[in-house]
């Protein structure tokens, strides 16, 4: 395995911003790069812990092809815990293809893409609910094998006019427009135990890297998989504590059920009852434990069933 440091930039308490790309050459003969990224959104580390232990479980190149793995992709984002890059207030994964002289935000994001989206020919790019909300489900972009190699019980299939979470200048911009298999991972986060979601994740690429035949064995199939063509987010209009009342996520929530409620830790009052809009709803994304929450926070994301695609 080599490591890359690829130096970013000089600030002005005289440190310098480096990234850490490690390689890792297959000795079992010719195949794709496959490349994964993680903490992009410097507060969703638990995708690092994942290249972490892919790192560690393929340091002796036991498969075919190579892997190229990008553990932090927003250092000062991941060392302060914030979303967004406290350099400029910028999201990295709005930015996508980056300007090599633009706010620096945009000079990250040109560095990855020349030396690392540029040079791989298949993606996976984690993500997950945070440091509060846990999330799981898997994007379905420009290769639905692969996505659904991942694992996850629910997928999202982002459709032109629907609500959901679709945006502009994400890293998969820059893959997808030179034809790159990608696939966006939403898994794990909150104040519980990461342990269980780094299994599912690092099982997850291993499957990914048989779907794309990195390995002598077959993919392994997931039972029971949905696809849904929408989703809703829902934010708390009032801060306090939210207290969870929803199903566990991949379960099924009824229209107008509560969701969870705002309580004030001042007046001990309800602020506020949050319900599901969708008529007939999944989990997908929700507060595993009672946590303090502002308005316009995220709160929960529920798929809707209406019209989904279903897989024995």
């Amino acid at each position: 395995m080599t490591m890359h440091r690829i130096p970013i930039a000089h600030f002005t308490d005289g440190t310098e911003l480096a990234l850490f790309l490690h390689e890792i050459a297959g000795q079992q003969g010719d195949g794709p790069t496959l490349g994964v990224s993680a903490a992009i959104h410097g507060n969703e580390p638990t995708g690092t812990l994942v290249v972490r232990e892919i790192a560690r479980r393929f340091a002796d190149g036991g498969f075919r092809g190579r892997l190229l793995l990008l553990p932090v992709a927003n250092p000062r984002s991941f060392e302060a815990n914030l979303r967004f890059t406290p350099i400029d207030g910028v999201n990295l994964n709005r930015v996508f293809p980056g300007k090599a002289n633009g706010m620096f935000t945009e000079m990250l994001a040109a560095r990855i893409k020349d030396l690392f989206l540029d040079r791989i020919d298949a993606y996976a790019d984690f993500h997950t609910g945070t440091d509060r909300p846990t999330v799981d489900y898997t994007y379905i972009n420009n290769d639905e094998g692969l996505s659904r190699a991942f694992g996850t019980k629910i997928l999202f299939r982002p459709q032109v006019g629907k609500s959901g979470p679709v945006f502009d200048g994400t890293t998969k911009s820059v893959t997808e427009q030179r034809g790159v298999p990608s696939c966006t991972i939403e898994l794990g986060g909150g104040l519980v135990d990461q342990a269980p979601y780094v299994e599912r994740g690092t099982a997850g690429i291993i499957n990914m890297m048989r779907y794309l035949g990195m390995l002598d064995e077959d993919t392994v199939p997931t039972p029971g998989q949905i696809v849904v063509r929408g989703m809703a987010t829902i934010y708390p209009t009032q801060g306090g504590f939210l207290h969870t009342e929803a199903p566990p996520l991949g379960e099924r929530i009824a229209g107008g059920a509560v969701l969870g409620r705002v309580v004030s830790p001042y007046t001990f009052e309800e602020l506020e009852v949050i319900r599901n809009p969708i008529a007939d709803g999944v989990m997908i994304l929700s507060h595993l434990t009672t946590n303090l929450v502002q308005p316009g926070d995220f709160g929960y994301m529920v798929g809707d069933l209406e019209g989904c695609e279903r897989f024995d």
